[in-house]
């Protein structure tokens, strides 16, 4: 009898065995698709394993049949497999949470080779201006990588504009002549249009685009030509990672850094550390770009683990643009968002046809309703957190929590004393845009952030639009401030950049300095010049000094001494423990003491606990959260400490949720 192993998408860590009919004897392989019974229902999952050895009778009689095949092809190729193995004991979830992740290929019927001749691969090689030297290394480097099927890893660190997409696409090019594929991979779904538009017209249909709001019939197509070989680069979001590309030989994370490459749902895995795994599975190439590297990268790059390649300067004939910083505090009016200095500058931009970027880190209208009579704030009945003010398309304005989408009408008085004297509090994009409007009635204003990017092709008409000077004015959140090409933009206005200064965690200083360089970095690419203004109450904070002097290494050369002295990534792995549950507080608080108790009897060295204690957002989503923080100094030791935690067993209604290399701590 022949029986197999499958991965199911279930959270417990086994995998389950099923009796292969004769019909499929001939057909089936490792890393195939199956849909399977399980209890009252079918579902589909990975083959792991193959074996005619016999088992127990009382067994062999007990297991059911595999109902089908869902492809008759190999749809998980070994390397892939291989990485969801690895990223299941990294990341604390079961083998079937991993592959679940990994989109299921239909039937192909291409056997032939992927090489391609020079003349199709240069449909359109003309160059917008000739290569710098710094460029010219960085490629010879890369390319001499990829020709010797060396699993090499590289950062590529250049400031804004200084042409590190032209390396892309040189390397990429390169290798589809050796016959591989490519994954191309951005932070956020609207960076995407642009890189798209690029790589379509130097290579031609042999691009596909993925992301979560790529239509299922869309993928289906995409999968289709990706196993017939029409499509050898994909452009794509974090899920990228996990499409059936047998033949890679390049991976580039654009934009590094960013903290959207960490997925904070289950599994929790990080894109860059498993892009890192999975060329090491392919002997292939990983490229990491980024004007302003994550401190772990940069690290790395320091001690040569990565093979730092520098562009130190723009590729067209314009300059870094002046920054400048204005008070909030004595700068304009009360009641503005928008400093007189900030005013200024946009009539004078507007005066001469010329584009600007409003960047800020929050959406919505205000931030916060509060009484002037009592006090009282209103906040999520779920998670106890301030509720931010929406307006929508008809006008109504409309309570709405960021974490849990709860919405309710605002109210016109208090509900603890009745008071109608309420007060708004705080500025969003909506309200940033309503100001533009009353200041500026003429300019045409378009806003991008996370509310208008729902709808699918928001983000790419958004683009589209600003790109060809259909609108004078981008507001947005942090997705307009990264990998954009606005040649007309000289002047970006950081409406608020404190926000996420004031956030308790390690890494506070860190994000903002990043925001707000690839947001200055948005100014000045084309001759015409540019420049930064930021509004700011922290005008003496070292980001934004080191900001001002357009120096990272400074920057770098600070954080990297407070992570070390307080042994924080890269000189530790964190693991994040998160205790909660919808009942008895108590039950959270006992719990979070039990569980440390427990890891400290297992492990006596090499790990530091912070905590328990309560969350920054103690109540989330009907939650009492509690949580402590695992500094491991060992990598080995992360794994290990995982295992243990999984090992224990919380009291009925208390989940313990583990986070590896946490980006959120809140």
């Amino acid at each position: 009898m022949m029986w197999a192993e499958v991965a199911l998408p279930l959270a417990v860590n086994i995998n389950f065995s099923y009796k292969v009919p004769e019909s499929l004897r001939e057909q089936i392989q490792i890393g195939q698709g199956v849909k399977v019974p399980f209890r009252k229902f079918f579902l589909n999952g990975i083959v792991t394993k193959l074996s005619d050895n016999s088992l127990a009778p009382l067994q062999e009689n007990s297991l059911k049949e595999i109902h089908s095949i869902v492809s008759s092809n190999q749809s998980v190729p070994p390397p892939l497999l291989q990485l969801m193995e690895w990223l299941s004991q990294e990341y604390a979830c079961t083998l079937g949470e991993a592959l679940s992740m990994v989109p299921l290929r239909p039937n192909s019927t291409f056997k032939g080779e992927f090489k391609l001749s020079g003349a199709e691969i240069d449909i359109n090689w003309k160059l917008p201006y000739p290569l710098t030297e710094e460029q010219q290394r960085a490629i010879g480097a890369i390319s001499g990588a990829i020709k010797g099927n060396e699993n090499r890893n590289f950062l590529l660190y250049g400031v804004t504009s200084s042409g590190k997409t032209e390396v892309y696409l040189h390397v990429i090019r390169e290798t589809l002549r050796l016959g591989r594929q490519a994954l191309f991979m951005v932070p956020e779904i609207a960076i995407c249009p642009p890189f798209l538009e690029v790589l379509r017209e130097r290579f031609g249909s042999k691009v596909g685009l993925w992301h979560s709001q790529v239509s299922s019939k869309e993928k289906r197509e995409v999968l289709e030509k990706i196993g017939s070989g029409e499509i050898r680069v994909i452009v794509g979001a974090r899920s990228s990672l996990f499409l059936p590309l047998d033949k890679l030989g390049l991976i580039i994370l654009d934009e590094e850094h960013d903290y959207s490459y960490k997925q904070q749902e289950k599994p929790r895995y990080h894109a860059r550390e498993s892009a890192l795994k999975l060329m090491e599975l392919h002997k292939g190439v990983v490229v990491l770009g980024s004007a302003t590297p994550s401190i772990e990268t940069f690290y790395k790059g320091e001690l040569g683990i990565f093979h730092l390649l520098e562009l130190p300067r723009r590729v067209s004939s314009s300059s870094l643009p002046a920054v400048k910083l204005v008070d909030k505090k004595v700068s304009g009016a009360r009641d503005s968002v928008l400093s007189n200095e900030l005013k200024d500058l946009l009539t004078k931009i507007l005066m001469k046809r010329e584009q600007s970027i409003l960047a800020l880190n929050r959406r919505g209208f205000y931030t916060f309703l509060i009484c002037s009579h009592c006090g009282f704030v209103w906040k999520c009945p779920q998670c106890e957190l301030a509720m931010v003010i929406h307006k929508d398309e008809s006008g109504g304005v409309l309570f709405e929590c960021h974490y849990c989408f709860f919405k309710k009408r605002v109210p016109i008085q208090c509900d603890s004393c009745g008071s109608h004297n309420l007060n708004y509090g705080g500025c969003g994009t909506q309200k940033v845009v309503q100001e533009l409007k009353k200041l500026f009635p003429y300019a045409r204003i378009l806003r991008l952030d996370k509310d208008t990017a729902r709808k699918k092709g928001v983000s790419t008409e958004t683009y589209e639009s600003f790109k060809d000077e259909k609108a004078d004015v981008l507001v947005g959140t942090q997705m307009v401030t990264q990998s954009f090409h606005f040649p007309r933009v000289t002047l970006v206005g950081i409406v608020d950049a404190d926000t996420a200064l004031y956030h308790p965690d390690f890494r506070a200083a860190e994000k903002s300095y990043q925001w707000l360089s690839q947001a200055a970095g948005r100014s000045g690419r084309s001759e015409m010049g540019g420049e930064v203004l930021i509004q700011s109450s922290l005008t003496e904070h070292y980001v934004l000094k080191s900001l001002l002097e357009k120096d990272y290494r400074t920057f770098y050369a600070r954080e990297i001494q407070f992570r070390k002295e307080l042994s924080y990534p890269p000189f530790s792995r964190l693991v994040l423990l998160r205790v909660q549950g919808s009942k008895k507080m108590e039950w959270v608080v006992t719990e979070s003491e039990r569980l440390k108790d427990f890891i400290k009897s297992k492990i006596s060295e090499g790990i530091d606990i912070l905590g328990p204690g309560p969350c920054p957002r103690e109540f989330l989503q009907g939650r009492k959260r509690w949580q402590m923080l695992v500094k491991c100094k060992e990598r080995q030791s992360v794994s290990y400490l995982t295992k243990i935690v999984l090992e224990f067993v919380p009291k009925a209604g208390v989940q313990v949720m583990v986070d590896v290399d946490p980006y959120d701590t809140l």
